[in-house]
């Protein structure tokens, strides 16, 4: 399946993007504010391979859209740690990544975006029918050559046997284990390391 090239623009970020960014105190961008301690919310992630992209250094974004129930603000920004993406609390529903990039720092303003499929569903959809953990799978950049030099390069996301779902867990686990605040991750602690058992 072959996505739409990414665009690289150069100008300042957008309210978007800056909604797009998921912050570790459990705080979503949308539809609406994210408690952390909420049952009924479930941690999704996966991985991305941008070791080949044009945006070196990997992305540091990831938006994930509700495509059922239907819903006009259903875009959620993941956090992103070294490939691994992950929201602590989606509710139920159908959800799929939308899109993903990198915004780089003070040697350019040049944004990197990729768009992971935007219509029908893609390898990354998943549906949440009840709290828990679900990985949407991990993935590697691979670029498709346009033939021409006057057109950018298109790409495709080709899912990946590694990282295993075990292994992004552990990272997850650590990365919520070392919030100075641990008491507010009890629930996605709880179900990660549930998880971890059903994996072994």
């Amino acid at each position: 399946m072959f996505f739409k090239t990414y665009r690289p623009v150069k100008t300042l970020l957008t309210l978007f993007l800056v909604s797009s960014t998921l912050l570790l105190n459990g705080c979503a961008t949308s539809p609406d504010p994210i408690d952390p301690k909420d049952k009924n919310r479930s941690v999704v992630f996966g991985y991305f391979d941008m070791e080949d992209a044009p945006s070196w250094g990997g992305i540091d974004w990831v938006s994930v859209k509700q495509y059922k129930p239907r819903t006009k603000k259903g875009y959620y920004g993941a956090a992103v740690k070294e490939g691994l993406f992950y929201h602590i609390g989606l509710p139920n529903g159908s959800f799929q990544v939308d899109s993903f990039g990198r915004n780089t720092r003070f040697y350019s303003n040049t944004r990197y975006t990729y768009n992971f499929g935007g219509k029908g569903r893609n390898q990354t959809a998943r549906v949440i029918k009840r709290p828990g953990v679900y990985f949407m799978g991990s993935y590697k950049y691979k670029a498709i050559d346009s033939g021409s030099i006057f057109k950018p390069d298109n790409f495709k996301m080709i899912k990946s046997k590694k990282p295993k779902e075990k292994v992004l867990l552990k990272k997850l686990l650590k990365i919520m284990q070392s919030d100075s605040d641990l008491a507010i991750y009890t629930y996605q602690i709880h179900r990660i390391k549930q998880r971890l058992k059903k994996l072994k």
